[in-house]
Parts: C-alpha cells; structure tokens; sequence
C-alpha cells in the first residue's frame, strides 16, 4: 500500500496537476497518467501516455510554491538537452539548478586548469533568473586530480589549496553563479581542501555543495564519507549530495538502480552513524544540544541522491546505462513484455527478449520521495535530461 502522502500527490497529479499561479494557462495531465502510478505497468500505456505530455506548450513558465527549507537540487548535462528545458519550465519547483559543466585540472606539477567554460549558456541562465522563484544555480566542477596533485595538496596543501579556491571563486564571480558544487575522488581524504575552499565560497556569501560516494557494502565501512566528515565540515559545506543510484554495478550482480532499503541505510548512516557526539562539532553549535538535534542538522546538510535513469542487463553485454529515449525505444519493441513491481527494492524491473531493464516509475520515485522527507534530508536528480517528462510532475 502507498504511504498517505504518496497518495495525496498522486490524486493531485491525476486531477490538477500543472496548476498555475498569476494567469498562466492550466495544464491537465493525460488521464492515463494513472497507470503510471501502478505497481504492474503495462507498455503500451506508458508509451500512449508520454505521447501526451501533461505540461503546457505555451512558453509561460509554470509556477510552483514550494517550501524554503526542503532543497531539491537537479543536475543538467550538455548530452541531454532536454534537461535545460525542464529546468526552465519548471524552475520554480527546484530551490538548486546544478549545469554539469566545468572541470579542475590539476596534473602533477602543472598550473591547475578550469576546462568547460565553452559549454555556458548565458540565455539559459538568464532566462533561470528571470523565473518566478528562481532556483539557485551552482554548477558541478569535478576536480581531476594526477596522483602527484594529489600527494601534493594532501601533504602541502596551504598554497595549492588557496589556488584552486581563488580559481572557483573567480568563475563564481564571472557568471553571477550562486555557489559550486564540488566532486572530487576519495573526498573523505581531502576534508583540509574541502574546508579552505568551502570558506573563500562563504567569504562571498556563495554555497559549497560536496559530492560524496554512498557506502555500497559493509566492507567500505571507514573507507568512505561518513557522519564523521559531514559534522567536520559542517560550517564548511551547506549540503553534502550523496549518489545514491548505481548500487548493482558496485556489488556487480544485475539489480535495482537504488534499492530503497539501501537507500535508507546510508542516509540514516550519514545521519546517526558517528563516534563521538561532539567532537567535530561546528562553532554555531551548542555543544549541549542532544544527538536528535544534532541528527536534525546533519539531516538537513544531505541531499539524498534521486537517478531518472535505469539499467539494461544482459548475458551477452556489460549492464548498460538506459534514459527516457533509449526506455521508450525498449518499449516500442517489447510491447507484450511484463514490466513488474519488486516488492523490496520498491522498483519496476521489465523482462524482455535481450535481458532486463530496471527504470524509474512514479510510483518508485514516490516512496523515494516518501523517504527523504521521514529522513529530513534534501534529494538531489541526476539527471533531468534521463528521465520522463512526467516524472517532474511528482516532485
């Protein structure tokens, strides 16, 4: 049985979904959209839904409220266009944008270099902007480290560290950008960098969100991002985003994308899971303040990874990344394949011909849903472009 707030969002989907603020026109979903909310799914109705999109095609922006201290942050990609145009449409649903854009270089003893700047889109920024209720707009850098960089900075880090904080803070500047998102390898090991540049971003009233990898077995216990690190940089980093998607190629069997259970354990990890209750603890703390309130802040720093894409398993290939276009096109050919329900995961999985496929619905996006908020946290979708159009309808 879907969880009463799934339910209420779901009638509101069916009925009014897309209602707009201020005079812009209302858009009604396709009644079919109900079958997308199932736990059987049948092909042919996705493919005759999708076929219908429920949003407007007016150029007016639809608005949404949606409530300051739940953060929705959604990535974007150059390879998938459609993405910059959800964005835009629906800016007023997300509080972050996030442009995969930039990447820092750094190889051995080389000047750090910023690559990516050739893929800005300056209309598309202004026009998030210019939205009602315009999202914050922080791209992804993913620094790229030599292993001779990254000895340096970890064991000299004072001047390197400073470099590559000025660099961000200059491109920050430049386009008007409210902050960056940083990933980079192994970030556990460089909290030093993390903090210094978490800092210049602050000195100019700019956000730092931190890329961090999810613990996939109990093996990577103590070799990954913990509750430790997060209450280390708490005054450092706003928002930790944890990818919470790619489980079945780490363990290496064929499986759900982010198995909800999974998905609960390591952001109750990064929640409660720390030795020492006030040992890291930021200035703005105090330090008699209890582990539930203490639980409460770091709950409120995540950003728990949302995957609008699936996987393909095959005997014959290696699983294969799959988005909207290339599922639809799955479909058209496997019309009378089952597309089933797994019950413990909480994903639609469909057993075709050529292998398997697992692939987000609404109804797995729900209870995803459904889990950050009991959590507290934020979620954070990779990407907008690799997923339905009528998945945004659910956030």
């Amino acid at each position: 049985m879907i969880l009463p707030r799934a339910l209420i969002i779901l009638c509101f989907s069916c009925i009014y979904a897309f209602n707009t603020l201020f005079g812009t026109p209302t858009c009604q979903l396709n009644a079919d959209l109900r079958g997308l909310n199932a736990q059987k799914l049948d092909p042919t109705i996705i493919l005759k839904t999708v076929a219908q999109p429920g949003f407007c095609s007016s150029s007016e922006q639809v608005r949404y409220e949606k409530p300051e201290d739940y953060i929705k942050l959604a990535y974007v990609t150059p390879w998938n266009g459609r993405g910059y145009d959800l964005a835009k449409w629906f800016a007023s649903k997300f509080t972050h944008i996030s442009p995969v854009w930039y990447q820092l270089v750094l190889e051995d003893s080389m000047k750090p270099v910023l690559r990516g700047g050739q893929d800005v889109d300056q209309v598309w920024l202004q026009e998030l902007k210019s939205a009602y209720r315009s999202p914050k707009v922080i791209p992804r850098v993913q620094l790229q480290l030599s292993q001779k960089a990254a000895e340096t900075i970890l064991y000299y880090s004072q001047g390197q560290a400073e470099h590559l904080a000025d660099i961000l803070v200059a491109e920050v500047e430049k386009y008007g950008y409210d902050g960056v998102i940083l990933e980079l390898p192994a970030p556990h090991v460089f909290t030093v960098l993390i903090g210094r540049i978490g800092d210049a971003l602050h000195d100019i009233e700019k956000e730092l969100v931190l890329v961090i990898p999810p613990q996939h077995t109990h093996e990577q216990y103590g070799m990954v991002f913990n509750a430790n690190h997060i209450s280390e940089l708490v005054d450092e980093v706003d928002y930790f985003a944890v990818m919470t998607y790619d489980h079945a190629g780490a363990v290496g069997r064929e499986g759900p994308n982010s198995p909800l259970p999974w998905m609960k354990e390591v952001v109750g990890g990064l929640v409660s899971d720390i030795e020492d209750d006030f040992e890291f603890v930021g200035d703005g703390l105090d330090e008699a303040v209890d582990r539930e309130d203490l639980e409460k802040v770091r709950a409120r720093k995540i950003l728990m990874g949302l995957p609008f894409y699936g996987y393909r398993f095959s005997r014959a290939h290696a699983p294969e990344a799959y988005t909207a276009s290339n599922y639809l096109g799955l479909l058209k050919k496997e019309t009378r394949s089952p597309i089933s329900w797994d019950e413990h995961s909480k994903e639609h999985r469909l057993v075709g011909s050529g292998g398997s496929l697992w692939y987000p619905s609404m109804l797995s996006l729900l209870y995803r849903l459904q889990l950050a908020e009991e959590k507290g946290v934020g979620i954070a979708i990779w990407e907008l472009g690799q997923g339905l159009d009528q998945f945004v309808d659910v956030l």
